[in-house]
């Protein structure tokens, strides 16, 4: 299994907030900050449940499972799970999935796993 994690950082936004962001929602992951152009990205990489442990205990704690199952099931492609969540909720320590830039406008967190059967992970995150 492969989990990669990466996050746009604006010039409008604080790379250390974006840092923070995304180690709220997955602070197993080493993240670092990458140059693309003249665009910043936060990215991590690791490969074990663990990593997802966190995201999948504040799905249970909101109460948000069933709903996770269905944005996930639907984020599926193959082999692959790509979803997006929101970065502000993020920030203040909440997993909130949404469409990639459509309900805020600053660019979401990408999420992307990849793995022989992701149905099982699904049904792992969202038990």
């Amino acid at each position: 299994m492969r989990i990669r994690v990466e996050a746009e950082v604006y010039p409008t936004e604080s790379e250390e907030k974006v840092i923070q962001a995304v180690k709220n929602l997955f602070p197993t992951i080493d993240f670092k900050v990458l140059i693309q152009g003249a665009m910043e990205i936060v990215v991590g990489e690791c490969s074990g449940l663990e990593c997802l442990e966190n995201l999948k205990n504040m799905l249970k704690n909101r109460r948000i499972r069933s709903a996770a199952r269905n944005i996930l099931k639907q984020s599926k492609v193959d082999s692959k799970l790509v979803f997006y969540m929101n970065k502000q909720a993020a920030y203040v320590g909440q997993a909130s999935f949404t469409e990639p830039f459509t309900e805020s406008p600053l660019p979401p967190i990408r999420v992307e796993i990849e793995a022989e059967d992701v149905d099982k992970i699904i049904e792992w995150l969202t038990e």
